[in-house]
């Protein structure tokens, strides 16, 4: 093998070693990046499926066959590999400037890219190459309107230090968690996209850590959804030598190309445990004194980060902003979402799929609000002055838009300032330029920014120092820079100076001089002034052109003895022109290349000295006008948001420290369902759950599912300071929101539907306090029905003992006579036609509804009327045989309903006016009518069972009592609503 393809491997088996095997490298040869592959060399490359990643590595099967990166990097970019030669070696390769157009392509796909580029030097002989660029998924700053984080974790025994990095915009967050509390971590960091992982563990880790980490990163929703994932591991050898250090790679990746790096590093520098050196290196990093009193987990955790960022390029922890510091994973401030509620309530979209609740209220114009409102949305706030704020600045744009005097156009002119502001920040602590055109982008969003500031600043309440600091800044890069010319030649973009228009004038003279020979002498010989051109040549410098069939003429012309002009030198050939120059004329373009180098020094060093100068004198501005624009962005899109699909401002109530959670609603609607579902009305919802939690009884496919997800994803858009889906809305703050909707096993963990149902169940009882609200769909369906009855009904006892808000439906209708509870019964309306046959009305109505549908509903589903017949033959023989099918006991198969206090004759057993189960003894004839006596008032002719909705509604005085009327068959109630015309009446 010669020397190049030898250095290219070699230094594969390095960067391997360390970066991981996920790495594409490539290595210029000429004007073109190669990468290359040896077919017959044995990869060291394996995959698993994710299950078999969790047993010993010595009873794992085979591994699966592994496709070479040359192969998937071919696929993905559409390019031909090759095999030149009698040689066993494939390649592909681009020209050099395609880089950057095929970087984002790897990136996004998860590759590592190694850049191994010529070194120019003087001495003769073969080239020599070095790696001089490290691209990585999290290590780069171009990630789009998303910013990229790394995640590091280091392992201390039952502690986790845990820090986030995006190396985009150099924000950075760290806190401590105990092990016990690990499963918090998850709601956090949903709100961020993680595609590399970190771990650091001591030395002398063994399997049994690495099915920890696993564990704990399935358990964090951090791999690839399907269990069947494959893993490319790269080798999983652990060392038994003391105090060596060993590093694993691996790379997830499943049938949707979801993909995820995790790095696990075994052993920890012990410089890092010094707290001289992390004081000094941390000061250093971060540019100002480090007076944090952090964990030392944490310090580890953040050092590690650092390190790995680090090693993929230097020039990215510069200059960082202080990361944030938490003594805890959850912000008091917040609304937790817990059982994985952003999944089950869809509040983000799945991939390959439509809908997600962020998409739905997205009208963000920037990439950073558009981050904002991600961050808002999956951390809901609880605090009141903040959401006041939030909702008063959408109702500001509102009025703006309704009065037809803002739009968005200044918004859509602003770029990414914070990745802009790092990039610029990169370039003013090292060597590196920031490209003119990325100065534009910048100095163009000032001018859109001021032009915001200025129409807002007496309508909202902005920072007032903002706008005459960015008015102070665009002013100096207009002194200092053309800015109309920064998408231009480098050589025009700094405003005239003396030492700049010196040498340009030196420049402009010799120039001139090789235009006048070039006019004079085509002139002489061709009578006109354009045969022959003075012009730049990248390699030949400044020389002249001829058409080649002229180029005999003037070769003739300067052999005439009487001729004194030198003779001349033919350099090369450019299509139909000769390149020719002389003694005279390349003394001329050697001055001439002096004085453009120097032009090209001054201006490099002109611009990036003022860039520097700016960025420190400025660099405070740059965080609060980021946070004001994404907020105003924010902001804007709500009022778009609001206007578009008639959304409502929360009401807030006035708050008490011991007051619990609540929700009053009218008509309340889905978010999603209503713009998704465009060929059935959205039916909407009056909610209250002031005094008592809801159990909603319904048909299959009538709307429990999505009622509860309506109620999930309002009370979340209300505190993420958005205006919601309903015609009103009152709101006191909860602080979590947790949610059981979603049924089915979890194969990551091997746990079954009712195991699922049991581990959130246990978090809704953990959590349910006044503060929390609870929307569960069918809780306990995974078993049979009596443990799933007596689950149930256990549930609900605990849950109105802790006065929290809930929700839940059910098809248990046995429920209602097992608990005497103040919880009120709705079901969702159905009709049943012969005609049309099942129609969902979906109204919500007091009582239970009927409590057999099953049949009926799978009849107009399965068009098979024998099997329909053969079912309901079986139901009515499970009926009637259903008494005697269970056990003797003291209590009988029949409902045991309450007597009353006033009249023991009188039961507590369904309300006669909605059939709902009663709740309490309504007196048609009140006390205060009675004259004192008990008698008349306890008679059985003036007492009647109702549920509380209905005694609510009476003594609102829209349903009136007319009394008990006897019939030839039976005793009937009378009554009629005040509102209706018609009469009605229960038997």
């Amino acid at each position: 093998m010669s020397q190049v393809p030898m250095q290219y491997f070699n230094l594969m088996e390095e960067n391997y070693s360390k970066y991981g095997l996920s790495v594409i490298q490539l290595i210029q040869i000429g004007k073109f990046y190669e990468l290359w592959h040896e077919p017959d060399v044995t990869s060291i490359q394996q995959a698993y499926s994710q299950a078999e990643l969790l047993v010993e590595s010595s009873i794992r099967s085979r591994s699966l066959g592994v496709t070479p990166p040359i192969e998937q990097v071919a696929s993905l970019l559409d390019m031909r590999i090759i095999s030149p030669g009698k040689r066993s070696l494939l390649q592909m390769g681009f020209p050099i400037y395609s880089l950057t157009t095929h970087l984002s392509t790897l990136l996004d796909k998860g590759w590592t890219i190694i850049v191994i580029d010529e070194l120019a030097t003087d001495k003769s002989g073969p080239k020599q190459r070095a790696v001089s660029r490290i691209y990585s998924p999290s290590c780069n700053l171009d990630g789009g309107s998303e910013l990229s984080y790394v995640i590091s974790i280091y392992f201390k025994d039952d502690l986790l230090g845990i820090t986030l990095f995006s190396a985009m915009s150099g924000h950075s967050i760290m806190f401590p968690v105990y092990w016990v509390d690990r499963d918090k971590v998850a709601r956090l960091l949903i709100s961020y996209r993680i595609k590399e992982v970190v771990i650091r563990v001591d030395s002398g880790a063994n399997s049994r850590m690495l099915n920890k980490i696993y564990g704990l990163l399935i358990g964090w929703n951090l791999f690839p959804s399907e269990p069947n994932a494959r893993i490319e591991v790269m080798g999983e050898t652990l060392t038994s030598t003391p105090g060596l250090s060993c590093y694993l790679s691996y790379r997830y990746e499943n049938d949707n190309k979801e993909w995820l790096l995790l790095h696990i590093y075994l052993g920890i520098n012990e410089e890092w445990f010094n707290k001289n050196y992390q004081e000094y290196t941390l000061s250093k990093i971060f540019q100002s004194t480090w007076t944090e009193d952090v964990n030392q987990a944490n310090l580890i955790s953040l050092l590690g980060t650092l390190q790995f960022v680090k090693d993929r390029n230097p020039n990215l922890i510069k200059n960082l902003q202080l990361p944030e510091c938490y003594n805890s994973v959850v912000s008091p401030l917040n609304l937790i979402l817990c059982n994985r509620a952003e999944y089950q309530l869809d509040l983000l979209p799945k991939k390959g799929k439509l809908g997600g609740l962020l998409n739905l209220v997205d009208y963000c114009s920037t990439a950073m609000g558009k981050r904002l409102l991600k961050f808002r949305l999956l951390n809901p706030i609880t605090d009141y002055s903040e959401l006041n704020l939030r909702y008063e600045e959408i109702a500001t744009f509102k009025q703006l838009l309704h009065k037809q005097i803002f739009d968005n156009s200044e918004l859509k002119q602003i770029k990414d300032l914070s990745s802009l502001h790092r990039q610029w920040a990169i370039c003013a602590s090292s060597d590196t330029t920031l490209p003119p055109k990325k100065l534009s982008q910048i100095y163009h969003s000032y001018l859109s920014a001021n032009k915001l500031i200025g129409s807002l600043l007496p309508l909202l309440r902005l920072p007032p120092s903002v706008g005459p600091q960015l008015e102070s800044l665009i002013g100096e890069i207009d002194r200092f820079f053309q800015v109309d010319n920064l998408l231009g030649d480098f050589k025009d973009i700094l405003q005239p100076t003396d030492n700049l228009t010196n040498l340009l004038v030196q420049r402009q003279t010799l120039k001139a001089q090789l235009t006048e020979w070039a006019e004079q002498t085509s002139n002489i010989v061709f009578q006109d002034t354009i045969s022959i051109k003075a012009e730049y040549f990248s390699k030949e410098g400044y020389a002249f052109s001829i058409l080649s069939k002229k180029l005999a003429k003037l070769e003739r012309y300067l052999a005439n003895p009487l001729v004194t002009d030198p003779p001349i030198i033919i350099l090369g050939k450019r299509g139909s022109h000769q390149i020719i120059t002389s003694p005279a004329i390349l003394g001329v373009s050697i001055e001439f290349n002096l004085l453009e180098e120097q032009v090209n020094i001054y201006v490099k060093q002109t611009y990036n000295g003022e860039l520097k100068r700016l960025y420190f004198s400025y660099s405070e501005l740059f965080l609060p006008l980021e946070n004001m624009i994404s907020r105003l962005d924010v902001a804007l899109s709500g009022a778009i948001v609001s206007t578009k699909f008639n959304y409502t401002r929360p009401c807030l109530l006035a708050t008490d420290p011991k007051a619990k959670g609540l929700i009053e609603t009218i008509n309340l609607r889905h978010p999603l369902i209503e713009q998704l579902n465009t060929q059935e009305e959205c039916v909407a919802h009056d909610i209250s759950l002031e005094d008592k939690g809801m159990l909603i009884f319904s048909v299959n496919g009538a709307g429990k599912s999505t009622l509860l997800r309506a109620i999930g994803v309002n009370v979340i858009l209300a505190q993420a300071g958005v205006y919601v889906a309903a015609d009103s809305f009152k709101l006191r703050p909860y602080h979590y929101l947790i949610t059981r909707i979603l049924g089915g096993d979890d194969l990551h963990k091997g746990q079954g539907t009712f195991e699922v149902e049991m581990r959130d169940l246990s978090t809704i009882l953990k959590l349910a306090n006044y503060n929390s609200l609870i929307l569960g769909d069918e809780i306990c369906h995974g078993t049979e029905v009596s443990s799933g009855l007596a689950i149930l009904a256990a549930t609900i006892e605990r849950l109105t003992a802790a006065r929290t808000s809930f929700v839940l439906s059910t098809h248990l209708h046995q429920v209602c006579s097992l608990i005497d509870l103040p919880v009120r019964y709705y079901h969702l309306s159905v009709i049943q036609r012969e005609d049309l046959g099942i129609i969902y009305e979906r109204k919500l109505k007091p009582g239970p509804g009927p409590s057999q549908y099953g049949i009926e509903v799978m009849g107009h589903i399965i068009n098979d009327r024998e099997f329909y017949t053969n079912a309901l033959k079986y139901r009515k023989l499970i009926n009637w045989k259903s008494p005697s099918l269970r056990p003797r006991s003291k209590s009988s198969s029949l409902t045991v309903f309450r007597p009353s206090k006033y009249n023991s004759k009188v039961f507590i057993d369904s309300c006669e006016i909605c059939g709902a189960p009663a709740e309490a003894i309504h007196h048609i004839k009140p006390k205060r009518l009675s004259g004192g006596h008990s008698f008349n008032l306890s008679r059985r002719s003036n007492l009647v069972p109702v549920c509380s909705s209905c005694h609510l509604d009476i003594h609102r005085n829209k349903i009136s009592i007319l009394g008990w009327k006897r019939t030839p068959a039976h005793k009937k109630l009378y009554w009629v609503y005040l509102n209706e015309s018609l009469d009605s009446g229960t038997e």
